[in-house]
């Protein structure tokens, strides 16, 4: 029986102990919490599930510079908060009243357009929020929103925008440089095309002769240009004769030679013939001296003895155009009247009657004149036989 009693002593000893070491846990946290709601430099705000708002600390009326009386007679409600929706954290505010735990990004909240709170808080404040659930014994609980000013986040928003502003300036002068850069780039493309025109000049010196006067060293780039220049030329005008004059070249190598004589061909392909002219003594020597064969392509001395050919051959394939025009000419009227007459004795045979030769346009038939004093008289009758008359 003693021991029994004993036991039952120790036992409850033991609850009460363990009983008071839950009270100094409990009466801790109680100061702890306490103290938080004290606080004003941080804020402090409960609320439901549904977004209401039901306690808030005396840090939060400092933070919000507004009276936490008149701000519970609003009636607020966070998920329904149109602001939270521009500054995009509405995501951050319903994971939070859902029983999450969220760190919310610094915003920018302005107390000002809250209606309801016109002229009784303190305007646009820079805060950072940290949402914690607290739990009850069921399946509930309590949204514990804490809430700090942040105010170097104004300069910071102030150095970002006037950041964003620099940029934007910047890239306008960059557009206009770029701008102003492509003008310069188009007018030097202009100026190099109409150097390379006027360095490969296409002359037209007469009816389908055309003069290629080239002045300086030839590199692969101008003779591009000119067999261009060269090939659309004769197509445009349908020249027959090209000279192409080089007296102005000071050195002739291998390569602008072969590039010479390969213009002159693709001019061949068009039916113009090609004639060099204004070949040195030091060109020709070089040339030989090189062994570059010039493939068949007509020389001249001079510019003048190079067109005085291109006329002669000019003339003489007119010539040789108007005989074969003369020609062919002949032969139409020869098969014409062989023809005319193979039919003429078909007409005899068919009794086709003789028709008079054609008068020129314009001029009617006329009976022969008769002798001054003479009227036209029909013709005799013989005697005995009145004319009749047609009824």
């Amino acid at each position: 029986m003693g021991y029994e009693g004993d036991d039952d002593s120790a036992q409850l000893a033991r609850r009460l102990e363990a009983m008071e070491q839950e009270m100094d846990s409990l009466r801790a946290d109680a100061r702890r919490w306490r103290a938080l709601m004290a606080a004003r430099c941080f804020s402090v705000s409960i609320h439901h599930p549904v977004g209401r708002t039901h306690a808030v600390n005396a840090g939060w009326e400092a933070l919000w510079r507004a009276p936490a009386e008149a701000f519970f007679q609003l009636n607020y409600n966070m998920l329904e908060d149109p602001q939270l929706v521009e500054n995009g954290i509405m995501p951050h505010v319903e994971r939070f009243f859902r029983g999450e735990e969220v760190a919310i990004p610094p915003i920018s909240y302005d107390t000002d357009a809250v209606e309801e709170l016109t002229g009784k808080a303190g305007g646009a404040v820079w805060v950072c929020s940290f949402g914690v659930p607290v739990r009850d014994a069921g399946d509930g609980f309590e949204g514990v929103l804490f809430q700090f000013a942040v105010p170097e986040a104004a300069e910071i928003q102030h150095k970002y925008e006037a950041l964003i502003e620099e940029q934007r300036t910047l890239q306008a002068s960059l557009e206009a440089r770029n701008r102003e850069l492509e003008e310069t780039v188009r007018v030097i493309a202009a100026q190099r095309d109409a150097i390379q025109a006027m360095s490969v000049p296409v002359i037209r010196v007469a009816d389908g002769v055309l003069c290629l006067p080239i002045v300086g060293m030839i590199d692969d780039a101008r003779a591009s240009a000119l067999l261009e220049r060269l090939l659309a030329a004769i197509a445009a005008q349908q020249a027959a004769q090209v000279l192409l004059d080089i007296t102005g070249v000071p050195a002739l190598d291998a390569r602008a030679a072969a590039q010479l004589v390969g213009a002159a061909s693709a001019a061949r392909l068009l039916g113009a013939s090609c004639t060099l002219v204004g070949v040195s003594p030091a060109l020709a020597q070089t040339l030989v001296e090189l062994g570059v064969d010039l493939g068949g392509l007509d020389t001249a001395a001079t510019l003048a003895e190079g067109l005085t050919r291109a006329l002669a051959a000019r003339r003489g394939a007119a010539q040789r155009s108007a005989a074969v025009a003369a020609q062919r000419s002949a032969a139409v009227a020869a098969q014409r009247s062989a023809a005319v007459a193979a039919r003429a004795p078909e007409r005899g045979e068919r009794g086709e009657a003789h028709r008079p030769a054609a008068l020129p346009r314009g001029e009617a038939h006329r009976p022969a004149a008769l002798p001054r004093g003479e009227a036209h008289r029909p013709a005799a009758l013989p005697r005995g036989e009145a004319p009749s008359r047609k009824r």
